[in-house]
């Protein structure tokens, strides 16, 4: 059935049955305009308003509406946070794919820092391990392409005089080439310069065995040198035979000369005519960004895209209501302000205290709305964190500071450093640090942002205590320094991800027998809505992927939304046949719920869940000598294996549209969702 729906048409009274002006009325609402629902709002606009990549536009449009509770966007707000791969991936596909931003992933590189090293240390300045960060990337394999683009390595009809003077060139180091997608990819990472950087120098042994370590760990250099010698035919021999009229040999693909010309991890293998690399997309090397700078670039984006942002709404009630020309439902949005909406699909993308939430988790209609709506308060965890920065040089990298005596970690990380060919100046950098400690007594009220007074206190505080413990006088500078600013503290909440993220359409199917028919008998034909990010599944911040996982979700949700509910017109006809508002068709909604579920419950599950578990150990080293000598050995352990910690790899490496693309592949050809749940 094809929805017939506008803001014009909207025939829908108000909540308390007067025959009053009809309410606006708007096909998608996004409520919570954070890093989800920006990035849900762009995604959404480049499906439905830009699905080509010819710079052209749909008209008519649809209109992408975000009501935020918060006054308007300011500066130097909140905390700051990671950008990892996997959720860069999505900023990267609105670069490419929306005319109206194609600037968006530069802009938040921009505004960031590269992390470069990831460094795991005792309290007292000690270090424990170090990797390069780019080993959360995976190798781009290398294509060997002529001028038209077409393969040339196992070409038996190419002689070997054309084969090995038509090899990509990809340049001296640190010089970049366009990948096989269109994406930027580059032979190493962009190197660590600087007093406070010093990977070259003594002040940085660790990081000079980082960049020595083969790529993959020793483990990952031994199976590449097993595994990996295979043509893209599958066949060694012609491999082998590939490089020897190359004048090469497979020891050129490997770290173990310094003819390899190794630099940062990456292989670059030289001949005197020819050059051939292994890369790593430096575009999506994990950074760090102040979250309100993050914020502002994805806002403008959002202007620039067209997509309706409201300021000053916080949402109150949600409430399921039916439509007066169908017998379609929809949902009433009740804000503080008074004011009221409605609205074919709502999406909640509004955080740990979700409203959203309470109305999927307990749709009411307009017949009960007087009831109350249960509120699913997330529990503290016990543990507290205070959170600022200030413009204090240190080594380069992401630190991870660990006491052996008390229960404090902390988090230490740069959001700004100099460019490359610029004097030191101590202003350009700024680190950011979050400190973990227990506070058994919950004290909500003092969870905030504090003011310039009250964080120069409890900075100096806790800087005394933690000097008691033996901390070192590096972690402790920026809680003393004069530049100090965005300070806030914040208690660590937590609660189970939902099973079922959306109500609507023909409601949900995760249950048996008599409960199932009493869920279905509640949710059937209520108005829809789903979540996404912390509404569905709020993290505990030990391995930084909590915003990733909402930017996995909007990217994801908008695949299928586009796929599953196409844009029509209100006369069911092709949007381009006639100029009446385009709405989406929802009515396989509850298919496109089906297949996002599928998807996501199981993926924000094991990688939040393994975030729960390091935090855990992070906790439990403080309480055993023993273990805390175990815990150091493991670490050093795997980075030597690995490269890195093997449980950051599934967050940072996974992308997002590959295993939508083949969920909607497996679904046209008669997968059940065991199979999708599998992939």
């Amino acid at each position: 059935m094809t929805e017939k729906e506008s803001a014009n048409e909207s025939s829908l009274n108000n909540s308390d049955g007067s025959d009053e002006q009809p309410l606006d009325h708007y096909p998608i609402v996004i409520i919570g305009g954070g890093i989800g629902g920006l990035v849900l709002a762009l995604c959404l606009d480049q499906v439905y308003n830009h699905p080509t990549n010819d710079g052209s536009s749909n008209s008519p449009r649809l209109p992408i509406h975000v009501y935020e509770s918060t006054a308007a966007f300011t500066a130097n707000a909140g905390g700051a946070i990671g950008l990892y791969s996997n959720g860069l991936r999505v900023l990267r596909h609105l670069s490419q794919t929306h005319p109206k931003i194609p600037y968006v992933l530069q802009n938040v590189r921009s505004a960031g820092c590269d992390y470069l090293y990831r460094r795991w240390m005792r309290h007292d300045g000690m270090e424990v391990a170090v990797a390069r960060e780019d080993e959360l990337l995976p190798t781009v394999e290398m294509m060997m392409e002529d001028g038209d683009g077409e393969n040339i390595l196992g070409d038996e009809n190419m002689n070997d005089d054309e084969r090995s003077t038509k090899i990509t060139v990809c340049g001296d180091t640190n010089s970049t080439t366009e990948s096989s997608s269109g994406s930027v990819a580059c032979e190493q990472p962009r190197r660590p310069r600087g007093d406070a950087i010093a990977s070259n120098s003594s002040q940085d042994k660790e990081g000079e065995r980082a960049n020595l370590r083969p790529r993959g760990g020793s483990f990952g250099s031994f199976k590449a040198s097993t595994d990996n010698l295979s043509t893209r035919r599958g066949s060694l021999v012609n491999l082998t035979a590939a490089l020897q009229s190359l004048g090469l040999s497979a020891k050129d693909f490997f770290f173990n000369d310094e003819k390899s010309g190794r630099t940062s991890g990456i292989s670059v293998a030289t001949t005197s005519s020819s050059k051939s690399t292994q890369m790593v997309e430096t575009e999506l090397l994990s950074l760090g960004i102040r979250r309100w700078k993050y914020q502002q670039v994805l806002y403008e984006a959002c202007l620039a895209a067209g997509v309706h942002i409201h300021f000053g709404m916080r949402l109150q009630h949600v409430t399921s209501i039916s439509c007066n020309d169908s017998d379609d439902s929809q949902t009433l949005l009740q804000f503080k302000d008074g004011s009221q909406i409605t609205t074919s699909l709502l999406i909640g993308a509004d955080g740990l205290n979700s409203k959203v939430r309470n109305y999927v988790t307990n749709p009411t209609t307009q017949q009960s709305q007087t009831e109350t709506q249960e509120e699913y308060v997330p529990a503290y965890t016990g543990v507290t964190c205070l959170m600022g920065c200030a413009n204090v040089p240190r080594i380069r990298g992401i630190c991870f500071p660990t006491s052996a005596t008390t229960k404090c970690h902390a988090c230490y990380y740069p959001t700004r450093a100099p460019r490359e060919g610029t004097n030191d100046d101590p202003d350009d950098y700024e680190q950011v640090f979050q400190i973990y400690f227990p506070s058994p007594i919950e004290r909500p009220d003092t969870w905030r942002t504090l003011t310039p007074q009250e964080a120069k206190e409890e900075c100096r505080d806790l800087a005394k205590k933690l000097r008691q413990d033996g901390w070192d006088e590096e972690f402790l500078k920026p809680l003393e320094h004069p530049t100090l600013t965005g300070v806030l503290r914040v208690g660590l909440r937590s609660r189970e991800g939902l099973e079922s993220w959306h109500v609507g359409g023909s409601g949900n199917n995760h249950t048996s027998g008599e409960e199932e028919l009493e869920v279905n008998a509640t949710k059937k034909n209520v108005g829809r809505a789903v979540l996404l990010g912390d509404a569905a599944h709020p993290p505990v911040p030990y391995i930084g992927q909590g915003a990733m996982m909402a930017m996995e979700d909007a990217g994801t949700l908008s695949m299928i939304l586009g796929h599953y509910c196409p844009i029509v017109n209100q006369d069911g006809n092709d949007r381009e046949i006639t100029d009446t508002p385009a709405v989406p068709d929802f009515a396989q909604f509850t298919k496109a719920m089906s297949v996002y579920e599928s998807l996501r419950v199981s993926r924000t599950k094991t990688i939040l869940g393994s975030s729960v578990q390091l935090g855990k150990t992070q906790q439990k080293r403080a309480e055993s000598k023993l273990y805390n000598a175990w815990r150091e050995m493991s670490i050093k352990a795997q980075v030597w294996a690995y490269g890195t910690l093997p449980v950051m790899r599934p967050g940072a490496a996974f992308d997002y549209r590959v295993l939508v693309e083949e969920a909607l592949m497996a679904d046209e050809e008669g997968c059940d969702e065991e199979d999708v749940e599998k992939m």
